[in-house]
């Protein structure tokens, strides 16, 4: 039975898969993103590039632009998914990380706008086939020059990005990304683009089966629900999603946002794939702080404590962490005051980071 179902997802999957654009890899191999933090509160950031992946910059073939930036399609917008659990306002987005490559015209005056979307209802294919959530209303927007961007000549760094008011609207999932408009043909060097990580580096699910049952007929159906990851805005206005009617690429945009988690030992949280965080407590700390998390299956968990110069302090590593919450104890009391970050990395490929305050 699921032999044939996953036979027929496919069959309907290849009708509505039309417009597919394949991509020409080329490859611009770097460091990954590199976790950071800023001064305000329980703030840590969501990730989606782990230690273990490499980044590139996907082209669409010879002057014809990059898959995450201005090219000859015209694409307008790069959305990437996360997911926060916990519906009050205790949890806030404060700004975005990226890292963009490529090239820009030193004497550009074009701009890009950071964003924050809510999601689209379901947008059904067919009456059994459907994608989960698009990009739907901005949420916030912050507009930034792209001779801001972090893109060198030789290196391209990783910035930070910061709204002027935190979203604080957020029940669920939501979208990070950027949109720009442009003509193609008067870029003049202002050919950039996000990195992303390589082909295959995506974790999750690329489409759920749900099961329905007819309570008076006994009938079971089941529909697919593509699971919508990364999605591109075309010049038809309209959100499409980059693994089933873009590139094919299962893959992870190199961007996310930088959030506040209020009240780490309640119901609030920040989930990437098998990693839940829930913050420290208390913060700020004195002798010690508690750092608070869970894990969807087992896995190794290490915790890597940093100054604000980014050198490690301490390193603590659990082995064989099971399912379920978990409390590091991390003691601080030979830590001078001030403040410092430390990350959760699981062996399982997914990390988040956050700050400590340490009073005296």
């Amino acid at each position: 039975m699921k032999q044939a179902i996953l036979l027929i997802f496919a069959a309907t999957l290849s009708t509505v898969s039309f417009a597919q654009r394949h991509a020409a890899r080329t490859h611009n191999t770097i460091n990954p993103l590199a976790a950071r933090t800023t001064a305000v509160g329980d703030t840590l950031t969501l990730r989606n590039v782990t230690s273990a992946d490499t980044l590139t910059i996907y082209s669409y073939g010879t002057d014809s632009g990059y898959t995450t930036g201005p090219n000859v399609y015209g694409d307008m917008g790069f959305a990437e998914r996360y997911t926060i659990n916990g519906a009050d306002s205790s949890v806030k987005i404060i700004g975005v990380m990226s890292r963009f490559g490529g090239k820009v015209n030193p004497a550009s005056t074009r701009s890009i706008n950071f964003k924050i979307w809510g999601l689209s209802d379901q947008v059904a294919v067919t009456s059994s086939l459907a994608y989960n959530n698009f990009p739907l209303s901005g949420l916030d927007t912050l507009t930034v020059p792209v001779t801001q961007l972090g893109i060198g000549a030789t290196t391209d760094t990783t910035k930070s990005f910061f709204f002027a008011l935190p979203t604080d609207t957020i029940q669920g999932a939501f979208f990070v990304g950027y949109d720009m408009t442009y003509n193609f043909n008067t870029l003049n060097g202002d050919t950039f683009a996000l990195y992303n990580t390589l082909d295959g580096e995506r974790n999750g699910a690329m489409y759920t089966i749900v099961t329905n049952i007819d309570l008076f007929t006994e009938d079971t159906t089941y529909d697919t629900v593509m699971n919508v990851q990364n999605a591109t805005l075309w010049s038809d206005n309209n959100w499409h999603d980059n693994y089933t009617q873009n590139d094919s690429i299962a893959n992870n945009l190199a961007i996310y946002p930088i959030v506040i988690i209020g009240h780490p030992t309640g119901i609030n949280s920040v989930t990437r794939n098998n990693l839940t965080f829930f913050g420290n407590y208390p913060n700020p700390a004195n002798e010690f702080t508690n750092v608070k998390f869970s894990l969807a299956k087992n896995a190794d968990v290490t915790l890597k404590l940093m100054n604000l110069q980014g050198q490690l302090i301490n390193t603590i590593v659990l082995k064989g962490q099971s399912s379920g919450e978990h409390v590091i104890n991390l003691p601080t009391n030979n830590l001078a005051a001030g403040n410092y970050v430390y990350s959760i990395i699981t062996s399982s490929g997914d990390a988040i980071a956050s700050q400590l305050s340490v009073i005296r």
